[in-house]
Order: structure tokens, then C-alpha cells, then sequence
């Protein structure tokens, strides 16, 4: 076939994929922001304190557009069935938390076995997806994998602002030692979008930067 008429057939086809892309809406930006694996607190408020029910994982949108959450679910790295499938409509720039009793509840109805999420004090990792990870064609939208030191009494693991670094947010329960993530002595904030402050600073800077910033 001549070079014109295979550029020609081909112009067309380029402008309907052109079209179909700027059409398309773009994806939000859910991602995991906060986990709490070893309560001794009534995080949930029912009035009882609960090694499995008083697990909390938070999940923040950083947009754009608002996310329906029945397409996403939660596991942790053990098994390939999920520990709950999540609901309700998250707005741009909010954050759900979502509690052990809820993954108990949602196992009792499809019939799973009874785990809650199952947050592993030693470490685990934790796993948002999108569509049933037992599906084939769900993706796998973000993880984090939290160490022995961050699954201690009443120790979070988050993010320090909307899709930033991972910390230790030790208020609760301080963490003197090396191992990373290291303490901030920033308090758990569950449902809230994290604004914590450390007092050590993330990135090291010299005197004379941090003199040239604030002058």
C-alpha cells in the first residue's frame, strides 16, 4: 500500500482516539493515608475496646471529582480475598476511615470467614484496590507495607500531607527508637485528612538554607 493512503486511513483513526481521550474523565486520586493495626483505645465508639474491631484504615481522595467507594476494597498481604469492600461517596480532599466491625460486618454478609482486617502486630501490608481482588482485570491502586515498631499500642502509620511520605504518629504511644519511619509525636487523626507537623524535618537542611528562606 502506498505511504499517502496509509497516512491517510491512519489520520482518522488518530483523531477518534484524540477525541475519545479528551472526553474521558480523569481518574481520582484515592489512595491510603493512615492505618492503626494494635488498639487499645474504643477508636470505633461502640463502647468497648476491641483488638479486631477498633482496627482502622483511612482512605483520602486527592481528586479531582468526588469517588464512589463500592468499587474498592481492602486486604491485607495474606490470602487473595478481600476484607471489605468499601462504601459511600468520598468529596475531593476528604478522607473515610473505615473500621474492623465494618469488615466484620461485610464478611458476615457475603459469608467469608470472620477476620476483621486482620492487621498483623508484627507487620503486614495493607492494599487498596480496585474491583475485587479476586477478579481478573482489578488493579491494584496503592499498598503500604508497616513494620513491628509502627503496629505498637496505639500507633499509626500516615501519610504527612495528601500523597507525601509515609510517618510514625507516635502522640499516644512515643517511639525513642532509629528504625524507619521514625516518631513524630503527632497524635492518630482517623477520618481526618492528616496536617501533622513533625518536629524533626523530613528533608535535612543547612543553617545557611534556612536562613536564606526565612530572612
Amino acid at each position: 500500500m502506498p505511504r499517502m493512503m496509509r497516512t491517510a486511513i491512519r489520520m482518522p483513526v488518530l483523531s477518534v482516539l484524540l477525541v475519545l481521550l479528551l472526553a474521558a474523565p480523569a481518574l481520582a486520586g484515592l489512595e491510603l493515608s493512615e492505618i492503626l493495626a494494635d488498639p487499645t483505645w474504643d477508636w470505633n465508639g461502640d463502647g468497648e475496646i476491641h483488638f479486631r474491631d477498633d482496627e482502622w484504615i483511612e482512605v483520602t481522595n486527592t481528586g479531582p471529582g468526588s469517588v464512589d467507594l463500592t468499587g474498592y476494597y481492602l486486604r491485607d498481604g495474606t490470602g487473595e480475598e478481600a476484607h471489605l469492600n468499601l462504601f459511600g461517596i468520598l468529596a475531593e480532599g476528604e478522607a473515610a476511615v473505615f473500621y474492623g466491625h465494618h469488615a466484620v460486618a461485610w464478611q458476615t454478609e457475603v459469608q467469608l470467614p470472620i477476620s476483621g482486617f486482620s492487621l498483623n502486630n508484627a507487620g503486614d501490608v495493607v492494599q487498596l484496590w480496585q474491583g475485587d481482588p479476586v477478579w481478573a482485570g482489578s488493579v491494584l491502586v496503592d499498598s503500604y507495607e508497616y513494620s513491628d515498631h509502627e503496629a505498637e499500642d496505639d500507633r499509626s502509620s500516615g501519610r504527612l500531607h495528601p500523597g507525601g511520605p509515609w510517618a510514625l504518629f507516635d502522640g499516644l504511644y512515643p517511639y525513642g527508637g532509629t528504625a524507619e519511619p521514625i516518631g513524630t509525636l503527632c497524635e492518630p487523626s482517623p477520618g481526618e485528612v492528616n496536617a501533622c507537623q513533625p518536629l524533626v524535618p523530613v528533608v535535612a537542611r543547612s543553617w545557611g538554607a534556612l536562613k536564606i528562606t526565612y530572612r
